[in-house]
């Protein structure tokens, strides 16, 4: 099965038992790449003519399904990685560490190994130009941002580029069987994209523009770095910025379970009270990188409602894959693992009551290792 591996892969990410399973060796053409550039990636010590899977930790520790590749009649693979397209993308700054294994019987890890790439560049490799924004900080719930560049060519179109926080990486959202309160369907959200275009902006007869950007409630808080180009001159300019978000005051309550869950195919349970009764929640998870996911939805199938006494409990299950022992003629009643939860660290629980605006918040970890096995 194609995804087989990776459920092996993404349950030892969150394992501590985990170990390197040795007898193959990879090794790259390049360590080191720039946007657009690429690299091959070779190994050898895995069974002739069989798939093995690939697998990728992105730098924050999200764990991700890449491929299988099939070997050849000497036991030797190849595959190219690349880091983003030239001129359009590139995946976040950081390390890459790409995982190869080939498994046994009852899924056991027979030969693996992996090799680490870094994705260099800051997208600030502009100047001659002038490029700044109407204020340093920005509230993600109310704030717009509005950028004035100068210096460039008169009429000449500048293209403008925006590079995410250090980890703002791939992640995991939940729907929630609202019957029960367990998570019934874990959607992947894959966004590699570290630097990349956001707009074709024409500099006015003065060789100037003004731009209005808004970032969304789902963006990652953290620094935020604009760019601009002159795609005639090769003028340009950058400015930081720093995304923040409101501060969040409680008078209910959650506790958890356990105060650790692994990043994939681990479950955690939320015990709530101290709402309306039989109130209905507003819920949502922030990630290490301060990106808020909405989690169950109000007014639909899934939403998480408060018993008489104003408690009540449901769960998470980490990980995108998709499962429902509720509507198996829909969904079925196999797993699909895509994607880990996302980044290795704190995360939050945070439920709002719709009627009472009663707020209450709880912390756990996410854990697994950077690579396994």
């Amino acid at each position: 099965m194609i995804f087989a591996a990776l459920v092996l892969a993404l349950i030892a990410l969150g394992s501590p038992m985990a170990t390197h399973a040795a007898g193959a060796s990879c090794w790259a053409d390049s360590y080191q790449l720039a946007q657009g550039e690429n690299t091959g990636v070779y190994c050898t010590g895995f069974s002739p003519l069989t798939y093995v899977n690939v697998y990728v930790v992105e730098p924050d520790g999200t764990a991700a399904y890449y491929a299988d590749v099939k070997s050849n009649a000497s036991g030797e693979v190849a595959f190219a990685w690349g880091n983003g397209v030239k001129n359009v993308y590139s995946l976040l700054l950081g390390k890459y560490t790409i995982v190869v294994q080939q498994l046994g019987l009852a899924d056991q890890v027979m030969y693996s190994d992996q090799v680490e790439i870094e994705n260099v560049g800051d997208g600030d490799h502009v100047a001659g130009a002038y490029l700044s924004a109407s204020q340093e900080v920005y509230d993600i719930t109310a704030d717009s941002v509005t950028l004035h560049g100068w210096g460039f060519m008169p009429g000449e179109v500048v293209t403008l580029w925006i590079q995410k926080p250090a980890l703002c990486s791939s992640y995991t959202s939940h729907y929630v069987d609202g019957n029960n309160g367990a998570t019934f369907e874990n959607i992947p959200n894959l966004e590699i994209e570290g630097t990349y275009q956001v707009d074709d902006i024409k500099a006015d007869s003065a060789g100037a523009f003004t731009t209005v950007r808004n970032f969304g409630s789902g963006a990652c808080l953290g620094t935020w770095r604009y760019a601009a180009r002159g795609n005639t001159s090769g003028w340009g300019a950058y400015t930081d910025i720093a995304l923040t978000g409101p501060a969040v005051s409680t008078n209910a309550w959650i506790t958890t379970n356990k105060d650790m869950v692994g990043a994939f195919n681990d479950t955690i349970q939320f015990w709530v009270a101290g709402f309306g009764a039989n109130e209905t929640l507003n819920c949502w998870t922030t990630s290490p990188d301060g990106r808020a996911i909405a989690f169950g939805l109000p007014s639909s199938f899934d939403e998480i409602k408060m018993g008489p006494d104003g408690s009540g409990i449901f769960s998470l299950t980490t990980g995108s894959y998709i499962i429902s022992p509720d509507d198996l003629f829909y969904f079925g009643d196999s797993v699909t693992p895509v994607l880990s939860e996302g980044s290795l660290g704190v995360w939050k629980m945070t439920c709002r009551g719709l009627a009472s605006n009663t707020t209450a918040i709880a912390e756990y970890t996410v854990y697994g290792y950077e690579t396994a096995p």
